[in-house]
């Protein structure tokens, strides 16, 4: 009876809302899906500048998931510039002396999530990158270096996991640590070897790139019921131990996982050195992180700069990239006179939240990626979020970096997969997904062409995933559909 009150009043607020409804899939009454059986959802749609839509429970605090980097890099826009990058160095402590280098050199990290990965295009992988300066070095005729290599990733302080993230995630490829010297996605592959039936322990038997120190410890075994691997890599608190968890399907080739770097800034200073070695020149010294070094007397010999915020931005919210939105939060901070820590990139992050119009009651945020189960937003926040954003100087850079739903070049939910629906190539969204949290929110066109902003978060379902897709594509659809 509750559910059939809820219903007939929302339906009364869509006629009140239009002047004819149109033919096709009616979301109020999908409202009574089993798939929200025992769940706790919160809907909110508008016209830009207009009326409501649908509302119900939209201050209602949810986990927004991956919804949450729209704060995040809405926050980034505001506070850092569209345009501002991100300079990586390269120092020399010491001197030329003929063919040999006197002295440390100095790989200092500037906050540059993109450093040394294969995000973008143009942008060199680490490998190519340390090849190219220790050729240009080979180039002026050095053939020593007499001292160390060191990488400074002071920056940043603090934690660098996101706060409050579920433990299973921490060492998975996709919960890495926000390191002010990231490189290559700060992330690894872990190969196992083809297994059968009623194996257990398996371990890895090579990681690419290979990692010095690491020790593995396994409780993974083979089940004939899986088609692909469910396998977890999380860390050891203060240890460089990789625990391994989870079941592989029977197979006769090899089978990938990717885990996050233990130590992304000594994995730098190493794979420096190692290209070094490579070109022929000769290290007397060892590779290790050093922090809090003054340059203003050191010889400067390479730099390399980022994409710009809203590059990186757009990579962020496109590929829902939580290494990004992590290292954001904290050059947020950094690059705002703060200590470049995630608390402070939080307090930082409110502050400009509270400047685009959100109020501060209509969220709790934790961290920056989503990944938390603490970080609580409204969906009330969100909508006025994406509303209040659109007056920004920045407005375009923050649509541009969403998932356009139907577009072939799009990964996930509303990629090709959508390409047939109503919504396909009118909307503009983000998606989030953590067990038991599914959630949508972005823009939409109506049947006139009219800008529609919405959010759609479900909490606490126990449905299957496909059934809460087959809702929110209902809810795109009906508000495609709709004619102001």
């Amino acid at each position: 009876m509750r559910r059939l009150i809820l219903t007939l009043l929302l339906s009364c607020l869509c006629v009140n809302a239009f002047s004819k409804q149109e033919s096709g899939v009616n979301f109020l009454r999908d409202l009574n899906s089993p798939a929200l059986n025992n769940s706790v959802y919160s809907v909110y749609a508008k016209y830009v500048g207009g009326k409501d839509i649908i509302k119900k429970d939209a201050n209602l605090l949810l986990v927004p998931a991956s919804v949450l980097k729209l704060f995040t890099t809405a926050s980034a826009l505001e506070i850092l510039g569209p345009d501002t990058t991100f300079e990586t160095d390269v120092y020399l402590d010491g001197k030329i002396e003929g063919k040999t280098l006197e002295g440390d050199i100095y790989l200092l990290g500037a906050g540059d999530p993109s450093f040394g990965s294969k995000d973008f295009k143009d942008n060199q992988f680490y490998q190519d990158l340390f090849s190219s300066w220790a050729k240009a070095l080979k180039d002026k005729g050095i053939k020593q270096i007499k001292g160390n290599i060191y990488a400074d990733n002071s920056l940043f302080s603090g934690m660098q996991l996101p706060w409050r993230a579920s433990f299973k995630n921490i060492g998975n490829y996709f919960a890495p640590k926000a390191d002010a010297l990231s490189i290559a996605s700060n992330k690894y592959k872990i190969v196992f070897p083809p297994v059968k039936a009623d194996q257990k322990n398996i371990m890895p038997i090579f990681t690419e790139p290979q990692i010095q120190g690491l020790e593995f410890k396994s409780e993974v075994y083979v089940s004939p019921e899986v088609n692909r691997e469910d396998v977890y890599a999380t860390f050891e608190p203060a240890s460089n131990i990789i625990n391994l968890n989870g079941v592989l399907p029977i197979s006769e080739k090899q089978n990938e996982i990717y885990g996050a770097l233990p130590n992304p800034a000594q994995f730098a200073a190493e794979s420096f050195l190692e290209s070094l070695q490579d070109a022929g020149i000769k290290v007397a010294g060892k590779a290790a992180v050093k922090k809090g070094e003054n340059y203003s007397g050191k010889v400067l010999l390479f730099t390399h700069i980022s994409p710009t915020v809203k590059e990186l931005v757009k990579h962020t919210n496109k590929k829902s990239d939580n290494l990004y939105a992590e290292v954001l939060l904290r050059d947020m901070s950094a690059y705002s006179g703060g200590e470049g820590s995630a608390k402070d990139g939080l307090e930082k992050m409110k502050n400009a939240l509270k400047n685009i119009g959100v109020s501060e009651e209509d969220f709790d945020i934790y961290d920056a990626s989503g990944l938390s189960y603490s970080s609580n937003v409204s969906c009330k926040a969100t909508v006025t979020l994406l509303e209040n954003i659109l007056t920004k100087p920045y407005a375009k850079d923050f649509k541009d970096s969403l998932v356009i739903a139907g577009n072939n070049d799009e990964k996930g939910f509303f990629g090709g997969r959508v390409s047939k629906k109503s919504f396909a190539g009118k909307t503009l969204l983000k998606t989030g997904l953590l067990d038991r949290a599914r959630t949508i929110a972005g823009y939409i066109k109506d049947k006139n062409g009219k800008d529609i902003v919405f959010c759609f978060f479900i909490n606490n379902s126990k449905a299957k995933g496909k059934d809460l897709t087959v809702l929110q594509d209902k809810f795109l659809t009906y508000l495609a559909d709709c004619k102001k």
